[in-house]
């Protein structure tokens, strides 16, 4: 009898702690934006809005850029980003947004600088 209620117990206990970190780690990950965004090693990636990025392959450290021609078709996409305005420039490493402008040359700058 004693077995059954240590094993019973410790059941519950085990699917309470598995539930929780389920939960915790599903809300990390929705509050991140989606990893397609980030860049690969050190160079950085952009999401440009309204604006595109003439000769962005001469750019050092600037691994992709994702141009979105409207707000309303980057908010579709990815809402949970908050885009302000257009146009509007997100730079991301390879874990985490590092720059939010709505100047070209500021997130231009910032690439080169930081490569």
């Amino acid at each position: 009898m004693k077995k059954v209620v240590i094993l019973t117990f410790y059941s519950i206990f085990s699917y309470s702690m598995c539930s929780m970190f389920k939960f915790n780690l599903e809300k990390q990950y929705a509050d991140s934006p989606p990893r397609e965004l980030f860049s690969d090693g050190e160079e950085y990636s952009i999401l440009a809005v309204g604006e595109d990025i003439d000769h962005s392959e001469e750019i050092m450290g600037l691994n992709q850029v994702r141009y979105f021609s409207s707000l309303e078709e980057v908010k579709n996409q990815y809402p949970d980003l908050k885009v302000e305005g257009s146009p509007f420039f997100i730079i991301f490493n390879d874990k985490e947004v590092v720059l939010r402008t709505s100047e070209l040359n500021k997130a231009i700058r910032f690439v080169e600088e930081n490569y």
